[in-house]
């Protein structure tokens, strides 16, 4: 059987208790069941489309509580968010000569290099190619916190969290989440976990803390980039993102 069918089952299983709430034992327990052979890739869903039909139309998402716990909870508009359209007047033609690097892989870390290499990342969140931000790469660590998912409180305890990439310019922090394709939405926690993360930080300097949801496609032999930038007006709840800005660039190398 496939990931989604085991999530089916899943959320079938939790339904009939009404204890909504599993750890990952429970999540092994079903794939033993179904036959899936990666127990630890059921609870993985970054967007929306990864989750079967039934648990879509009754409104669940899957939530990380940490320490291998997770919940289904009914608040799918809260806690995944659609990428607006990118409109005409946002989209710009970027030259550039390539590097020998630039696809050698298609990880996080080289979308964001190859964006940072470029100084398209410079251009879109300063509007200047020559601005000079810190830049602190790809970490993990583990966050406890308590916010708001619709009309559930959240308790989220040692969950191991990762930025792909974090710049810092005259006090203001950026975090950058970096993927390859275009879906049509992301699980919000993403950007929220690493912007409450630094919120409680309350570090000394920082006026400013912003999310940056990075997007790569090649499309007729040219990298296609996207970038959104985003905050949250209240760190108590994970529905109250607001976007700040977005643009689309493509990569046209430059003649020699």
């Amino acid at each position: 059987m496939s990931k989604k069918q085991t999530q089916e089952l899943l959320f079938e299983q939790c339904k009939a208790s009404g204890d909504y709430e599993f750890d990952n034992d429970r999540v092994k327990q079903v794939c033993a069941q179904t036959g899936f052979k990666n127990p630890f890739d059921v609870t993985k869903v970054d967007h929306s489309s990864k989750l079967p039909d039934t648990i879509r139309q009754a409104g669940y998402c899957i939530a990380h509580l940490g320490q291998g716990r997770h919940r289904f909870i009914r608040a799918l508009n809260e806690w995944y968010h659609d990428f607006e359209a990118i409109e005409p007047n946002e989209r710009k033609t970027w030259q550039y000569r390539p590097s020998v690097l630039n696809n050698t892989d298609d990880s996080e870390s080289n979308i964001i290099s190859l964006v940072f290499n470029q100084r398209v990342i410079q251009d879109f969140l300063y509007g200047d190619i020559t601005a000079n931000p810190k830049i602190y790469m790809s970490r993990r660590t583990k966050i406890s916190l308590s916010y708001r998912i619709g009309g559930v409180r959240a308790h989220v305890t040692k969950l191991q969290m990762e930025m792909d990439a974090t710049f810092e310019s005259g006090g203001k922090v950026v975090v950058v989440e970096g993927k390859n394709g275009f879906p049509d939405d992301f699980a919000v926690y993403q950007l929220f976990h690493p912007f409450l993360d630094y919120t409680a930080k309350r570090i000394p300097g920082v006026r400013a803390i912003e999310c940056c949801y990075l997007l790569k496609k090649i499309v007729a032999d040219r990298p296609l980039i996207r970038l959104y930038l985003y905050t949250f007006s209240d760190a108590d709840d994970i529905a109250s993102i607001v976007l700040l800005k977005k643009a689309e660039y493509t990569l046209q190398r430059r003649a020699t």
